[in-house]
């Protein structure tokens, strides 16, 4: 099964960040990047959120399987 990584920020108090800067609470809405630096890039550009200093970068594993079609017969 293949495992790829992907980047996304966390503040301090617990919450994500979406791609607006905008607070979630789940991860999986946060806005996530292939790259560390290109997280950390985003976090002090202009796009990124007002606080960069009190974010830390977390790391999400994602594994792919696909999915196997189960062939079952009618008797």
């Amino acid at each position: 099964m293949p495992t790829q990584y992907r980047y996304i920020p966390q503040h301090k108090s617990g919450h994500f960040v979406d791609l607006y800067a905008q607070p979630v609470q789940d991860f999986m809405k946060a806005v996530r990047f292939n790259r560390e630096d290109d997280l950390e890039r985003w976090l002090t550009g202009r796009f990124g959120p007002d606080d960069p200093q009190n974010f830390r970068v977390k790391t999400m594993r994602v594994e792919y399987e696909l999915e196997v079609e189960v062939d079952v017969q009618q008797e």
